[in-house]
């Protein structure tokens, strides 16, 4: 079973077991949200193959529209989906998933298919799992993340934004 404290920063080895909750996850989503659902991939560390990860699986899946409807929040609720409304990043409808009080199993990211947002967690995902050398520079960094959240209790949310760039910037010019 995943899980994190939403305030923890720890990395855990790869877990193929990951794979199989996404996929128990996307056909729970799929009931819920029905053709409203368009796509759901499973994004984030835990889909790319042999990456450290804080065990919390992501998933993105693309609507049609991200007019706040409340039918959608409420049938998210209904399956443990909390929405969190002050999200700060644009093109998303934010949501966690709790097995208990802060301890995070799931994110969730509504979002339209061709945002800027669907395109570059795509593209980010994809070329990491094509290229294990960017794989294991982007493991060292989160290691190197994880000691300096361990020793600060600090979260810098720009620490991985410059390796981010350069991995779309390559993806984006080997299209």
């Amino acid at each position: 079973m995943p899980g994190q404290h939403k305030r923890n920063f720890e990395l855990a080895p790869y877990q193929s077991e990951w794979i199989e909750l996404f996929d128990q996850e996307a056909k729970l989503l799929q009931s819920v949200l029905g053709d409203t659902a368009e796509q759901i991939e499973h994004i984030g560390s835990t889909s790319i193959p042999g990456m450290a990860a804080k065990s919390i699986i992501d998933i993105m899946v693309a609507i049609p529209s991200l007019i706040r409807s409340s039918e959608l929040i409420i049938g998210l609720d209904t399956v443990g989906y909390t929405y969190k409304p002050k999200d700060t990043i644009p093109d998303r409808m934010f949501f966690s998933k709790e097995i208990q009080p802060e301890i995070r199993t799931h994110h969730l990211s509504l979002t339209q298919k061709g945002s800027e947002f669907w395109k570059n967690h795509l593209m980010f995902r994809d070329y990491l799992r094509e290229n294990h050398q960017l794989a294991s520079e982007y493991i060292q960094i989160k290691k190197s993340f994880a000691d300096y959240y361990a020793r600060t209790n600090h979260i810098d949310v720009e620490w991985k934004s410059e390796f981010v760039a350069k991995v779309l910037e390559l993806a984006k010019n080997k299209l």
